[in-house]
């Protein structure tokens, strides 16, 4: 058999796989190019992700021809080598070409001529510039775009920096990153500790590549073995922790590293790069996040509660209900009274017991008594922001909205932030807005406790909820008004079952009414059950007026499933449609399903420039072969082609995505799944003004409303704010 040992450039990746292995077309670099299928085995190939496009690798092996046949039945036969051996040679330059086609400084070079220039040149480029040899390159640019280019590049104090991370192959979108932060100081950092680079990049084993096959390191280097139990605590992040048990470290470390799993853990101790307390591991930077939360809320309760309010509190509540025509309830009164005396209160209530009424009675009450020259009303959502803003009439902002556009001296010393739907907030956003507070600033948070804890990590609400010390003033009694629809009473039931386990009050579906209602049916017929309930309740995909909630985004019952369903039913308009110059006319789709003017959509990115959220939900109204235009909630947007992908169809919803607004009519699935507990289906009950329809099996629900996800996450902040009020 035919022997092959050569470099090669892959031309295109077929397939990767889940736990190693790797299928490339690539052609050779010496002599007259020639084509070969490469197939790797987990063997030699064991981090597929770490191979790229136009990348160069050598490889030995044994040569084979095979027939191969295509979907179209075409077939053809190829040349195909099963490595005994790979490894990386370079990367294609992909840093220094972002910088030619991006940088100003670099004008008049565009994508097309950057790619002609690194796959003509390569790493020649650096050395025509140290020459300032221009003729080299008049082959591609004209003679004074050349010397912009070698002036440019001899100017640019990173360079060493950009072709070190082009050695490594580093991504061009993780390049970009390093230096913006790091700047010239990044070449040192990385070759002192390439595994500095997982803050940019979560993949550990393709660090090691770098590291240790491309930059010399040891398997066991303390550099390695500090980033691999951080990187463990870091990855419980992604279920809302914020440290580990030392044991679930210890078992985890060792399915990565073996046997150097216990030195990793004692040297990351040592190093103060993680901390460990009764047991619990954590890494320094959540310790300091954690601590400083509890710090900060600590402080703000040693504060007695204002006297000038407990003087006036009475007359300005009586104002306050001559100006809306209605009386408050004590507790709501009680509330008023606390909040606006405080500098820090946690108002909680479940469904329909008017905390919005008291938020309007708060601002009223402080802007009366002169306690506050600045309200900020806060969600963290773009939902929650614009619904707080629709029941009291101030304008909200998200949180990531404040952090970005108000300036911290622009604060009044005396300010008050109140922030909405606060269980939806994480740790770190907590952090980031209590350090904020002024000197004489008081904070006030609300919401409900028993609905979902955060997408993010940790938790800061449900722990603050019953703390001795901080003011907690809960409302609990209904308004007429909000009682009327069954909604409250089905969700006060749902709140207490794991005491009561009281059968919850389901009223029988009788179609388009009022109330709580559950359709039985098998998990196999659950989307078709949910369409029909759809089109019952007034569903025509075109509003939100019924809406579609799911625990779950992929498989039978999810989101993705369900949004298809009601596009292919409704989706009538026309499809958007773009012209490119090398593809012609180009559709664009969502999940495989071609987007259409008329369709409901979500936007999934904050972009402030245009007014909408992360979140935000609109209609497409128009388009042209550049542009589409789309409606979120009376804000026209227009977007190009390449805002599109952060585009999804919007008539059904995960219930986290739901949180913090409401709608006349959802139809709730109930499916099991590792996700769906009380607060999930507590939450999806609350959504809706007038009606609420779950469909699925009934036992799953009961099953769920004995689950509690939001206090099995593992979490330090109840301890450190114990022990801050102690020493307070």
């Amino acid at each position: 058999m035919e022997q092959f040992s050569g470099d090669v450039q892959i031309r295109s990746i077929r397939s990767k796989g889940a736990k190693g292995g790797i299928i490339f077309s690539a052609v050779t670099l010496c002599g007259s190019p020639t084509r070969f299928v490469i197939k790797a085995g987990f063997d030699v190939a064991p981090t597929p992700s770490i191979f790229k496009e136009k990348h160069f690798w050598h490889v030995e092996g044994t040569v084979e021809k095979q027939k191969i046949t295509w979907k179209d039945g075409t077939s053809k036969e190829e040349k195909v080598i099963k490595p005994t051996k790979i490894s990386f040679v370079k990367a294609a330059n992909e840093n220094l070409k972002r910088l030619l086609s991006e940088s100003k400084v670099f004008k008049g070079i565009s994508g097309v001529k950057a790619e002609k220039l690194v796959s003509f040149y390569g790493d020649e480029l650096y050395q025509i510039a140290a020459n300032n040899d221009a003729d080299r390159l008049t082959p591609i640019l004209g003679a004074h775009v050349a010397q912009t280019l070698i002036d440019g590049l001899n100017a640019y104090q990173e360079l060493h920096c950009l072709k070190l991370l082009d050695d490594l192959g580093v991504p061009a979108y993780v390049g970009e990153s390093v230096l913006k932060i790091w700047g010239l100081s990044a070449y040192d950092k990385i070759k002192a500790n390439p595994y500095v680079l997982v803050m940019f990049m979560a993949s550990l084993e393709a660090l090691d590549e770098y590291a240790i096959n491309r930059l010399g390191f040891k398997s066991d280097s303390p550099e390695r073995l500090v980033a691999y139990a951080k990187e463990t605590l870091y990855e419980g992040f992604k279920s809302g922790n914020t440290c580990l048990p030392l044991a679930e470290l210890r078992q985890k470390l060792r399915r990565k590293i073996g046997d150097l799993a216990l030195t990793a853990i004692d040297i990351s101790i040592e190093d103060k790069e993680v901390i460990v307390d009764e047991d619990i591991a954590q890494v320094r930077s959540m310790d300091i996040v954690e601590s400083g939360v509890a710090s900060i809320i600590s402080s703000l309760t040693k504060y007695p509660l204002n006297p000038i309010v407990s003087k006036h509190i009475d007359a300005i509540i009586a104002q306050y209900e001559s100006r809306v025509g209605f009386e408050l309830t004590e507790e709501q009164q009680h509330a008023v009274s606390i909040c606006t005396a405080a500098r820090l209160s946690v108002l909680t209530g479940g469904a329909g017991c008017g905390k919005t009424t008291v938020l309007e009675a708060i601002c009223f009450a402080l802007e009366s008594l002169k306690l506050t020259s600045k309200i900020y009303l806060m969600a963290l959502s773009g939902k929650a922001a614009m619904r707080i803003t629709e029941a009291t009439g101030r304008q909200a902002m998200t949180i990531a909205a404040f952090m970005y556009h108000v300036n911290q001296d622009d604060i009044p010393e005396d300010a008050t932030f109140i922030i909405d739907e606060a269980s939806m907030i994480d740790i770190l956003s907590i952090y980031q807005l209590l350090k904020r507070i002024p000197s004489n600033g008081r904070i006030i948070l609300t919401g409900d406790e028993e609905q979902l804890p955060p997408v993010g990590i940790g938790l800061i609400f449900h722990a603050l909820v019953g703390v001795e010390n901080i003011f907690n003033p809960n409302l609990t009694s209904v308004k007429r008004q909000s009682e009327a629809s069954g909604i409250p009473t089905v969700a006060n039931k749902v709140r207490c079952y794991p005491m009561t386990r009281e059968p919850i009050p389901f009223a029988p579906y009788k179609g388009i009414g009022q109330g709580v209602s559950f359709v039985q049916c098998s998990n196999a017929d659950i989307e078709t059950e949910s369409l029909r309930l759809y089109e019952e309740l007034g569903g025509n995909g075109e509003n939100n007026d019924v809406l579609l909630l799911s625990a779950i985004k992929s498989s039978s019952g999810g989101v993705l499933s369900l949004n298809t369903l009601i596009h292919d039913k409704f989706s009538k308009g026309d499809a958007i449609e773009f012209t490119d110059t090398e593809y012609g006319t180009v559709q664009h789709a969502i999940n495989g399903s071609t987007l259409r003017v008329g369709e409901l959509v979500m936007y999934t990115r904050n972009d402030y420039s245009k007014g909408i959220r992360n979140g935000s939900i609109g209609k497409i109204i128009n388009s042209t072969n550049q542009e589409v235009f789309v409606d979120f909630e009376g804000t026209q947007v227009t977007l190009n082609p390449s805002e599109l992908k952060h585009l999804e169809h919007a008539y059904g919803l995960t219930v986290h995505k739901s949180q913090g607004s409401q709608f006349d009519r959802v139809i709730v699935v109930i499916k099991k799944s590792r996700v769906i507990d009380r607060h999930l289906i507590y939450t999806a009950l609350t959504r809706a003004k007038h009606q609420v329809v779950f469909v699925g099996d009934v036992s799953v629900l009961y099953e769920s409303l004995l689950i509690s996800k939001a206090f099995s996450r593992h979490t330090k902040i109840s301890k450190f704010i114990d022990e801050a009020l102690v020493t307070n």
